[in-house]
């Protein structure tokens, strides 16, 4: 009697370990397999990291020649406007000097005008 007791004990504890077992190798598949997923979403992360890094990489390489094409371009239009300064100026004393031409002609333009109206005054004088 005692035998079969110890039987049926032992089976029932032989059944629970095969269950623990199963149970165990269960959790550690799916705790397994979380990870992996984690490690995967991880891995695609620093893949779309690397790709960002790269296309910002280029891009501001690409930024830079434009920065030392315009640097470039900007001390050529300085060289350039600085030779044009003389230029400048001399149309500056030009400019005056027609202005004082201009004003020099209008009062001669209007002490002739004066001369012609003192000039019709004598000739009408003298006919009366």
């Amino acid at each position: 009697v005692q035998s079969t007791g110890l039987c049926a004990v032992n089976m029932a504890s032989q059944d629970r370990r095969e269950v623990l077992s199963k149970a165990a190798t269960t959790m550690f598949d799916k705790v397994s397999k979380h990870i992996q997923g984690e490690l995967y979403a991880s891995t695609e992360d620093y893949k779309v990291l690397e790709k960002m890094n790269a296309i910002t990489t280029d891009k501001f390489k690409e930024l830079t020649e434009q920065a030392a094409t315009i640097n470039t371009e900007m001390g050529k239009l300085q060289a350039e406007s600085s030779e044009l300064i003389p230029a400048l100026d001399q149309i500056d004393v030009l400019e005056t000097s027609v202005e004082e031409l201009l004003n020099t002609a209008t009062l001669l333009d209007d002490y002739s005008k004066k001369i012609e109206a003192k000039y019709k005054e004598v000739i009408v004088a003298r006919r009366s």
